[in-house]
């Protein structure tokens, strides 16, 4: 009896083809369990003869499709299968002896499984720097996968290696026929949507022999960038994926020469001289990350329909954190600017015509799968200082600026008692009127724990009592829901992120620097701290490259944020 069917299309590949039938004719599963079907179209090579002469244990379909695209080749291959389960295979890879029996096995112990099989490269001796990054990056997610560090998602699904329940994919439609790349990302998500689960199979291994120079990765790369804006038109919630290798975290520095070559037209070629040079030195593998990145955003950049949709699109939302205000010729500190600065700052969002939004109007869009308006800022308030109503309120209303107060629940009405010594030691916090007096009036407030602890640093249950009672509290004092959160010093980690998330607030905001675009995780969003020595320029600047760190500082404090 079938009980799986491997789908392999192929174009004029006689060789590739050849090796890659016979290492299925190896396999530890029985030939007489699975079938393959090969589904050739416009072949002009002599892969018609090589399959004629070919014999295999396995029983072996030859299809011939004329003028069809590679997702139309799988669906006519599923079309004439038998078995309830359908492996898909590139014909250029190298099954491994039990590549075959582990799909088979996954398929059949788990219900409703999207199967990831590995696939290894293998690089020529002498292969180009950015083959090798690739190969080595590849390796570094299969190894996250494998132990659990990773979640696997439909950007891992590729169709040379990538095994799903044949009725299931009848059911949404197959691949989708129009898509002349990442058609296979398409359709793992659609089957996501439709109730199946994805499971990684490190023992299903293909190899491929990677012989891929410089200028055909770079090309591929910026396919999948076209590509994921032509999804993304058909599934607006796919806006909040990325390929893998391009959402690598590169630094500020990397971000800021992305944006000034994709602002220029900058070419790729030329970019390939810099890997030479770089040779094997430790901080090529920099460079490579950054040149994945620009590959693909230069091809999102020839997809985008239009400048302002780009500029929606590339620059990403900042959003702003303060801590307290001071008065009329107050000195100014890290965490104290001074009000003639901070009413400035407010200025200068108001002629530079920023689309000031409130956070939890960004969440909207985030959530509602739209891009928030370019230029757009989101201002926020740490701790809840009384000096936030007495001084930064009257100017947030003069421009009309919404903004975001972050409170310390069991401290409404005290002092900051929790910075040992700090230039907020001491500093009066909100009262309950001073908080009902701006609910409503343009300012929202949200959690930042009952007594401002690291979430990091204590016992899980404390770390729930700590979330959920600031959220509680707070929703008594305004007497309206609290859907944002922001954590004391930054510190978070997967396990206060997901009891953040479990306690029902929408969003919640990090001390890490950076903008915040469709990729960055709702429950760890990008600030940029803005300090009360900025000067206007250091703020201008920190707005445009959506950080500080690339900006010298004067002296100051460097203790740790509040």
């Amino acid at each position: 009896m079938t009980y799986l069917s491997i789908i392999i299309p192929t174009y004029n590949g006689a060789e590739r083809l050849r090796a890659c039938l016979e290492a299925l004719c190896h396999q530890t599963q029985p030939a007489t369990d699975f079938e393959v079907v090969v589904v050739m179209h416009d072949a002009t090579d002599c892969t018609s003869c090589m399959l004629a002469d070919l014999a295999t244990p396995y029983r072996l379909h030859i299809i011939q499709q004329r003028h069809s695209s590679y997702g139309a080749a799988f669906n006519r291959g599923v079309a004439a299968t038998a078995g309830p389960y359908c492996l898909f295979l590139g014909d250029h890879v190298i099954a491994a002896p039990r590549l075959v029996a582990e799909h088979l096995r996954v398929q059949q112990e788990r219900e409703g499984v999207i199967g990831l099989g590995q696939i290894t490269l293998t690089l020529a001796k002498r292969a180009n720097g950015f083959a090798r990054y690739i190969a080595q990056h590849r390796r570094d997610h299969d190894v996250g996968l494998e132990q659990g560090l990773k979640t696997p998602s439909c950007m891992d699904c590729c169709s040379d290696n990538l095994s799903v329940p044949r009725a299931a994919f009848l059911q949404v439609g197959g691949f989708a026929v129009d898509l002349p790349h990442s058609y296979d990302i398409e359709l793992g998500y659609r089957l996501e949507r439709g109730g199946l689960s994805f499971t990684y199979i490190p023992d299903a291994i293909g190899h491929q022999d990677y012989r891929k120079g410089f200028h055909e990765i770079a090309s591929d790369i910026g396919k999948v960038g076209s590509a994921s804006m032509e999804i993304y038109k058909r599934h607006a919630s796919m806006m909040s994926y990325r390929e893998p290798e391009a959402s690598s975290q590169i630094s500020l520095r990397a971000i800021l020469l992305r944006r000034l070559l994709l602002a220029i037209g900058g070419p790729i070629r030329p970019l390939a001289l810099v890997g030479l040079l770089l040779g094997k030195r430790a901080w090529a593998r920099e460079w490579y990350r950054f040149l994945y990145d620009y590959c693909y955003w230069h091809g999102v950049r020839r997809a985008v329909p239009d400048r302002h949709t780009w500029k929606r699109l590339i620059r990403g939302t900042v959003i702003l954190v303060y801590h307290a205000c001071g008065g009329q010729g107050a000195s100014p500190h890290r965490f104290v600017v001074p009000a003639a600065r901070f009413a400035r700052q407010m200025a200068w969002l108001k002629w530079r015509r920023y689309h000031v939004l409130s956070l939890e109007a960004f969440l909207r869009c985030r959530r509602e799968d739209r891009l928030p308006p370019e230029r757009s800022v989101v201002i926020t308030f740490d701790d809840g200082y009384a000096d936030n109503r007495a001084i930064a309120y009257p100017i947030l209303r003069q421009y009309g600026f919404p903004a975001t107060i972050f409170l310390v629940s069991q401290a409404v009405g005290t002092a900051n008692l929790w910075d040992g010594d700090s230039e907020l030691t001491g500093r009066p916090i909100l009262s309950g009127s001073d908080i009902q007096e701006m609910t409503g009036n343009g300012i929202d407030f949200g959690a930042h724990t009952r007594h401002h602890v690291s979430l990091t640093s204590v016992p899980s249950d404390r770390v729930k009592d700590e979330v959920e009672g600031s959220r509680a509290d707070l929703e008594y004092e305004v007497g309206s829901p609290i859907y944002t959160f922001a954590y004391p010093y930054g510190k978070n980690d997967l396990a206060s992120r997901a009891v953040v998330e479990r306690a029902g607030f929408l969003g919640a905001c990090s001390f890490q620097s950076g903008v915040n675009d469709h990729t960055t995780s709702l429950y760890a969003l990008h600030r940029t701290e803005i300090r009360g020595t900025d000067s206007l320029l250091r703020f201008a600047l920190a707005l445009w490259l959506g950080g500080t760190r690339l900006i010298p500082r004067p002296r100051g404090s460097r203790r740790g944020q509040p």
